[in-house]
């Protein structure tokens, strides 16, 4: 028969063994794929100045991973996860289309140092300028994504979880926002007329 110490004992070593599982697992950058956000079906449409006029011009503030510290989130993958969530939505300029473009700081990441459901929250600050250089949409967005103990069983991934959450969320509520800009036309050239 196994003593009460024994089993107390047994307990003890195998939430050692755990804490020192998720420890030992290195960190990993957040995915840019896992950041892109999709455009619902029933979404009202976005103004038609911006389609197929958009590009993002710069992405400031984010850092790179430690693999011996916590997940984050780079300049070039939150990039790369609005331009392809823009590119989705139709809203991308190819070349010198781009009469809007974006420019983006990543004001940080509120991160828990440890817990079994880990909630991260993204702060963005969005900023879309017209032709003229003038700012047609200013948004500092806060967003929190909570990544469940089920999602993954080691911590840092399920940070990283969090991460790319925070994020898909924080860029779907700038596209909500560019849903609601007032988006003047540009003035249309007169042609020319032959004789």
């Amino acid at each position: 028969m196994i003593s009460t110490s024994t089993l107390r004992h047994g307990g003890r070593l195998a939430i050692i063994a755990v804490a020192a599982i998720q420890l030992a697992a290195c960190a990993t950058a957040a995915k840019p794929e896992a950041m892109i956000a999709t455009v619902p079906a029933s979404a009202a449409p976005f103004p038609q100045g911006l389609q197929h006029a958009m590009c993002v011009r710069t992405v400031t503030g984010g850092e790179k991973t430690n693999a011996l510290w916590v997940s984050k989130v780079d300049d070039q993958s939150f990039k790369t996860a609005l331009n392809s969530s823009l590119g989705g939505a139709g809203l991308v300029g190819e070349g010198s289309a781009c009469s809007f473009p974006v420019d983006v700081n990543l004001l940080g990441l509120s991160q828990p140092i440890a817990g079994f459901d880990m909630t991260v929250t993204s702060h963005v600050n969005y900023k879309v300028y017209d032709q003229a250089g003038q700012p047609v949409v200013l948004a500092t967005i806060d967003t929190p994504y909570t990544a469940n103990f089920s999602a993954a069983f080691v911590g840092t991934e399920r940070l990283r979880l969090a991460n790319e959450g925070a994020i898909r969320t924080n860029i779907g509520q700038f596209m909500d926002k560019l849903r609601q800009a007032e988006i003047k036309s540009a003035p249309k050239m007169a042609a020319l007329s032959g004789n």
